[in-house]
């Protein structure tokens, strides 16, 4: 592996070598069930981080969609609130939950002093594109109606496509006024012959090509346009107007060229942007705050964001 494989952070380097050993499969290898299980298990095996801020509350319930009930959990923080971010997970449009990305969301809503409604939007292949995208605008809708002050999206990787597509929808669509916009890795095109893809797609860290490709095929599958910028963002002709963006992403990450080049495309259509490439990470890395002081530092510099353009 080289000079790369060397500059992998300890703490990541010490999980693929768990998953070496314990033979664990990629996500392209098992069926949508069978992945999503593995990732609930995963969250279940995994020590309860210590280091978790106190909140004022936090709650679940579900708000009405136009495909059903959309479950959804709130995360109020002590001491003054301002504004609502609403967040989507990651995974592929596939697999993840709530519980999935707690630990990150009770960290955001800490320290951007704001309410974070974590939604848990309908997956592919069951519901493919829009539906998830459905559910989640839907979500956004409902707190513009109910919540006062700003309002914020947040997504990681497939939830920052989703959180990207929001923007573009409510933008297009005469909907909701988004202060800011957090993409964390961002899923912004279909295409798997970045140099990013070509470096880093093959070896197997946290997310390959061949995930990907399983990922698309079952949220944009035959007979889909994946050219369209709602299910692609950076394929969106014209950026202006939308809103101002904080986009980290991981420097040994496949996806990390298409999140740095539609940072640069909402740059060059006037908005306010802040992009950041975290060395020695891998995909999904602001789940590594309580380890890893780049993660820590993206996941700051992202609450940091939402606190000032909701204030």
């Amino acid at each position: 592996m080289g000079e790369l494989f060397e500059t992998i952070h300890p703490y990541y380097q010490g999980i693929l070598n768990i998953f070496r050993e314990l033979g664990r499969p990629q996500f392209h290898q098992l069926t949508p069930e069978e992945g999503r299980a593995m990732l609930r298990a995963g969250v279940v095996a995994t020590p309860p981080s210590i280091d978790l801020p106190e909140l004022a509350a936090v709650r679940d319930f579900s708000i009405d969609g136009p495909h059903g009930p959309i479950p959804v959990r709130s995360y109020l923080p002590q001491g003054s609130v301002q504004g609502t971010c609403v967040y989507f997970h990651a995974g592929g449009w596939v697999i993840g939950d709530l519980d999935f990305c707690d630990a990150t969301c009770r960290r955001l809503a800490h320290a951007a002093g704001c309410e974070l409604i974590s939604v848990d939007y309908r997956m592919a292949p069951e519901f493919p594109f829009p539906a998830p995208l459905d559910d989640c605008c839907a979500v956004v809708d409902w707190v513009a109606r109910e919540r006062e002050g700003k309002l914020a999206v947040m997504g990681e990787s497939a939830g920052g496509n989703l959180a990207a597509a929001c923007a573009i929808r409510a933008r297009d669509s005469g909907g909701p006024v988004l202060a800011a916009q957090v993409l964390a890795y961002p899923v912004t095109d279909h295409d798997f012959g970045t140099a990013s893809y070509a470096e880093l797609g093959d070896r197997g860290w946290m997310l390959s090509t061949a995930d990907m490709r399983y990922f698309w095929d079952h949220y944009c599958p035959a007979g889909s346009d994946r050219t369209d910028p709602l299910a692609s963002p950076l394929h969106l002709a014209d950026a202006a107007g939308l809103p101002p963006a904080y986009v980290c992403v991981a420097q040994l990450d496949p996806l990390r060229e298409e999140g740095l080049a539609y940072a640069r495309k909402l740059a060059d259509a006037g908005a306010d942007v802040e992009s950041r490439c975290d060395p020695g990470v891998l995909h999904g890395y602001l789940a590594g705050a309580a380890a890893v002081p780049q993660s820590a530092e993206a996941l700051a510099g992202a609450a940091a964001w939402l606190k000032r353009h909701l204030a």
